[in-house]
């Protein structure tokens, strides 16, 4: 490996500064990818398995709006809770914002969602320290208590760049990449360096939004390499078989990267 290591369990969890500049960042880039979407894109099928383009940019806006108005996200929420029982709760909150906009044409979901994204950003960024100490429930089987503030600043933004790659796959437009790219794959290898167990691996990430991060605590037993997109893909449930290469040591660690999956 011809790259530094950088221990991705040091690396700090985003700030609201630094979080509010990310999401600013990656608002502008998925609304320049949206802003290129014309006719049959709409309906064309994501990696978010039930959603088309369509859906899936309306599910953006009902974030958005979830972000803005406590009151509506509430009211999702327990409507979500009523109707769509027997469904993980986070999912059964997402398709009740999806069932709200399912007369909005792609190009009116746009134009809300430049209006909305900036705004949630920023609502976002003034929620007290309070309120972001405070735990809660992702609401995902096997996930742990958090506090808010992870949610605000970590998955918000992980959320929107990786439906960004979504949108830019199930389309072909071109998924760019800018140095907002290089922080949300640091906060994804901080995730899963906190939550490996394995023995230590050096993660050789190629791209341009890639690095070398060192996987675990002491000298790794592996190095293993792998685009960086293509493995966050993997980390959030997108793809079982991703492509990785053992470049040297334990064969083994590479069934383990395949099968981590981290919330996005």
């Amino acid at each position: 490996m011809t790259q530094t290591l950088v221990m991705a369990a040091e690396q700090r969890q985003a700030d609201r500064d630094q979080a509010a500049a990310v999401g600013e960042a990656e608002g502008r880039a998925t609304l320049a990818l949206l802003r290129q979407l014309r006719g049959d894109d709409w309906q064309r099928r994501t990696d978010a398995t039930e959603w088309d383009v369509r859906t899936l940019v309306s599910h953006l806006v009902a974030q958005a709006e979830d972000a803005l108005r406590l009151r509506t996200l509430l009211r999702r929420e327990l409507v979500g809770r009523l109707h769509r029982r027997g469904r993980i709760p986070v999912d059964a909150h997402m398709a009740v914002g999806v069932d709200e906009h399912r007369s909005d044409q792609g190009p009116e979901l746009v134009e809300r969602f430049a209006v909305l994204w900036p705004r949630a950003v920023h609502a976002r960024w003034r929620q007290p320290a309070l309120v972001r100490r405070a735990p809660m429930s992702l609401g995902m089987p096997g996930v742990p208590r958090v506090r808010v503030a992870y949610l605000l600043d970590v998955i918000l933004n992980r959320d929107l760049w990786m439906h960004r790659v979504d949108l830019a796959r199930a389309t072909g437009k071109l998924f760019i990449i800018a140095e907002h790219d290089r922080h949300i794959v640091a906060q994804v290898m901080r995730d899963l360096a906190v939550q490996w167990t394995a023995p230590p691996v050096a993660l050789e990430l190629t791209g341009p939004a890639g690095g070398a991060w060192l996987i675990g605590s002491g000298d790794p037993v592996a190095v293993v390499r792998g685009d960086a997109v293509g493995y966050l893909r993997a980390l959030a449930g997108r793809d079982d078989n991703v492509d990785l290469e053992l470049i040297s040591g334990e064969r083994a660690l590479l069934a383990r990267l395949r099968r981590t999956r981290l919330p996005f």
